[in-house]
């Protein structure tokens, strides 16, 4: 059958509600805190854990990581794992796969507040992915010979594009990622995950970041 929705609208093609937890400056709040996203990234990749195991891993007290889970859970990015918890831990785990970030969703712009906790949401997003970075190019006087063997690589290209060819190409760059995450869909990486199904034991954890932003300053027909 042919998908005949328009890219314009929402929700796009690749997005698909049971895997993703949709985010839109309305409900992004509980979100805006560097705390909750630390805690929400090790449940999507490492999978469920106890507020007690996440609070010594980023360094707070089971109190805090509990407060900031409930946050999450409220929210419906996180939920309970029943089938894991007993009186004295709740264990908790990513209520979907991914999220998704949109301004596009009708009727879901924000006003000035909420457009406010959208900015410093994005603003963590990027502080992290820029330490990912660092913590790469920090590592390299330690990896030695390793180093002509790595398939890992920092690039930026400059493109010219209208707004239609960029939505193409971010629509067909989602469609090639998905072809390399097939074999983690609904499973958190990490213990019991697909990383632990390697008889080869060839299998890296890898992330992917991409940013398709304009280039405010190269300036109208800059080469």
């Amino acid at each position: 059958m042919t998908d005949t929705r328009d890219e314009h609208s929402w929700p796009p093609p690749w997005f698909d509600p049971e895997r993703y937890a949709l985010v839109t400056p309305t409900n992004v709040q509980a979100l805006a805190h560097p705390v909750r996203m630390r805690l929400l990234r090790l449940l999507r990749e490492d999978g469920p854990s106890t507020a007690t195991a996440l609070g010594e891993r980023i360094g707070q007290s089971s109190g805090v990581t509990s407060y900031h889970l409930r946050v999450l859970g409220e929210a419906g990015l996180v939920e309970e794992d029943s089938g894991r918890g007993n009186r004295r831990d709740r264990w908790w785990r990513v209520a979907r796969e991914g999220l998704a970030f949109s301004f596009r969703v009708p009727g879901e712009a924000g006003d000035a507040d909420q457009l406010e906790a959208a900015e410093q949401y994005l603003r963590i997003a990027a502080q992290v992915s820029y330490e990912r970075v660092l913590g790469y190019v920090d590592s390299l006087a330690g990896r030695g010979e390793e180093l002509s063997r790595l398939p890992w690589q920092l690039g930026e290209m400059s493109l010219s594009l209208t707004r239609e060819e960029a939505r193409e190409f971010a629509h067909r760059l989602v469609a090639l990622t998905e072809e390399f995450r097939r074999d983690q869909r609904g499973i958190a990486r990490g213990p019991g995950g697909p990383d632990e199904e390697d008889p080869a034991g060839d299998r890296e954890r890898a992330v992917l970041q991409f940013q398709l932003l304009p280039d405010e300053h190269g300036g109208r027909g800059s080469r």
